[in-house]
């Protein structure tokens, strides 16, 4: 293995990409594969192989069909693979990157916590040589110093997230520099399934064992960083991947229940480069996890493009969503105008077309629809998150049943700084039949996390909520807020629309 990269340390911000859980598959009859604790291994996790280990690989082994690990998967290795998950997390990094390093290790030592070299100097889960500025023996055998070194190089040779598109063999091969460069594709379906599995579990059972004395009681013990995730955004409802091939700039996402199933189905709006030069429209089917096409249709619409914003509401009471367009700049009039185009017709009959009271806005500005003051009427909220004159996130809100001649909101400046990383939602949180604006930054917070800030409807300087997401930053995904599980609490989607291991668009729910 040649040396690690050089340069200058790159700071990534990179995504919490949605990856697809595998399902729990029925243990093989008969015990598990004895531990290969091989002479010259060490244990990857402090009290060693734990029952959920055991038990994770056994649910794994029928569905692993590498040629290195395989159905030789053990509670070993599952221990192993936590600690690269764990490493993974830490850095902020998101699932992708936990893939390209489990393919690895899978690759160089199945696994395998190796403190004895058996090419070379390479010792440790990736088999990297302290002769080659890798590090030290004690500190390569340390699956968290390991997987850092690893990652560290990783972005080195892949600056601005390009690791998050290439392939996963060839990013392996790139940093390790092994004889065998074919020999880390074939490990990438197993690394996905142990990643999939790992990636949102809670923290692993105590060690497997003689049942233990009936221990006496304890004081709490305070939080740490191994503690399970609590509150809203931390633990997923739902990860799928759905039949939607990689998408683009020019799909823009919205969520509505379109056939009525009280399920919310995923509507992708395509401005441009479309077959038939109008915008067209498929909506995915959300209680088959968006694996099912319910519409397909060439709407009304000549292109549009990143001049023009896209909401859904029903504008004619019918019980059908129907689309909004906005159209930001390069109107006739001079202003921001709408048009809603009606989802019974498919989209092919106009409903409204009108310019608001709203000069011409730009890429500063983002839209949603509402109704704000329960006329019936859906309204527009418009947010500034961008070169604002009070250097805060400004929000108005236009009155639909005016035609958007009238504000029901005037220009108001929020707690919220500005930054172009914020995506700006709508959610009734706090059941006061008011829409509370939903402001997700996606990137530069100070931990590196996704933060998820609910301004109070009611009074727009007032913060009802503020809460961080399970790790990771998420520049990358487009935000969707959703009711999913009928709780009345909004959950968070996130899409990931390209760069996915499975090739398709996927996503995650997160519960409010």
């Amino acid at each position: 293995m040649r040396k690690p990269g050089t340069g200058r340390r790159v700071v990534s911000a990179v995504t919490l990409a949605a990856a697809v859980l595998a399902p729990a598959a029925p243990a093989q009859a008969g015990a598990a594969p004895a531990a290969t604790r091989l002479a010259g291994n060490v244990p990857c996790q402090v009290g060693a192989v734990t029952a959920t280990d055991r038990e994770i690989a056994a649910q794994l082994r029928p569905s692993m069909t590498g040629p290195r690990l395989g159905s030789a998967i053990s509670g070993d290795s599952i221990a192993c693979a936590r600690a690269i998950v764990a490493a993974v997390q830490a850095r902020g990094l998101g699932p992708r990157a936990a893939v390209i390093a489990m393919t690895t290790a899978i690759a160089e030592s199945t696994l395998r916590n190796s403190t004895v070299a058996t090419d070379h100097d390479s010792v440790g889960l990736f088999q990297q040589r302290p002769s080659q500025g890798w590090g030290r023996v004690e500190q390569l055998v340390n699956p968290k110093y390991a997987t850092d070194a690893f990652l560290t190089s990783m972005l080195r040779f892949y600056p601005g997230d390009r690791w998050m598109t290439a392939d996963i063999g060839t990013v392996c091969q790139t940093v390790q520099r092994s004889a065998h460069p074919a020999a880390y594709g074939r490990e990438a379906h197993d690394a996905g399934l142990i990643v999939s599995r790992l990636w949102y579990q809670q923290p692993a059972s105590a060690p497997a064992g003689d049942a233990p004395a009936p221990a006496q009681p304890k004081p709490q013990p305070k939080p740490s960083a191994t503690t399970a995730p609590t509150g809203p955004y931390q633990k997923p409802l739902v990860v799928a991947a759905t039949q939607l091939g990689p998408l683009d700039g020019r799909h823009e996402l919205a969520l509505a229940d379109w056939n009525g199933d009280k399920h919310p189905d995923l509507m992708v709006v395509k401005g441009e480069g479309t077959a038939t030069g109008k915008t067209e429209v498929r909506i995915m089917d959300g209680a088959t996890g968006f694996s099912a096409l319910l519409v397909t249709a060439t709407t009304a619409l000549g292109a549009t493009d990143d001049r023009h914003a896209y909401a859904v509401t029903d504008w004619n009471g019918d019980g059908r969503p129907d689309l909004m367009v906005v159209q930001k700049a390069g109107t006739t009039s001079g202003r921001t105008d709408v048009t809603v185009l009606d989802g019974a017709s498919s989209f092919r009959q106009i409903l409204v077309e009108t310019s608001t009271a709203v000069p011409g806005t730009d890429d500063r500005f983002q839209f949603a629809a509402t109704d704000w003051n329960s006329d019936g009427r859906p309204d527009l909220l418009i947010a500034q998150t961008s070169g604002t004159v009070s250097n805060r996130m400004e929000i108005q809100v236009l009155d639909g049943a005016s035609g958007f001649q009238k504000h029901l909101v005037p220009v108001t400046a929020t707690p919220e700084s500005v930054s172009t990383a914020d995506r700006v939602l709508v959610a009734d949180f706090n059941d006061d039949r008011r829409p509370d604006p939903v402001v997700i930054r996606k990137a530069g917070t100070a931990d590196g996390r996704t933060r998820v800030r609910v301004l109070d409807g009611a009074n727009p300087r007032r913060s009802l909520q503020t809460a961080d997401t399970a790790p990771g930053a998420t520049a990358h995904l487009d935000m969707l807020i959703t009711q999913w599980n009928d709780d009345k609490r909004p959950d968070l989607m996130m899409v990931q629309k390209t760069g996915t291991l499975s090739g398709r668009s996927e996503l995650v729910v997160l519960g409010g």
